[in-house]
């Protein structure tokens, strides 16, 4: 058995031992609470390392988490190419704040081309 599994199957009795460290009863105890990165539940620990309480059943969604979070905080405060204001997209690849600068950019660009289309005949 892994002590990963044991820790998984005996919180009580780590539960037990956190309480007593904190009253002063194991004060070297190296039980520690953590809360669980993928589930959010309290879990205790003798690993100290530890982010997940089980890292077959959490550890997963949790990674998925953080990469969204910092997935997330790369693509805050994005200058829109239309209007110029700060913006936060959805996407990863987007350059516009809303498609209404979208669009009237589409359209200008469509009017540029043709505009020099134009010229270049005359």
């Amino acid at each position: 058995m892994w002590n990963c599994d044991w820790e998984y199957e005996n919180q009580e009795t780590l539960r037990q031992w956190y309480e007593e460290k904190l009253a002063g009863i194991r004060p070297n105890s190296i039980v520690r609470k953590i809360i669980c990165k993928g589930c959010g539940r309290d879990f205790y620990t003798l690993i100290e390392t530890k982010k997940y309480c089980y890292y077959g059943l959490c550890g997963n969604r949790g990674y998925q988490k953080d990469l969204k979070q910092r997935r997330l905080e790369k693509r805050q405060n994005r200058v829109c190419k239309g209007c110029g204001k700060v913006f936060t997209p959805k996407r990863s690849d987007a350059v516009y704040c809303c498609n209404a600068c979208r669009q009237r950019a589409y359209r200008q660009s469509v009017t540029d081309k043709a505009s020099d289309q134009i010229e270049h005949l005359q």
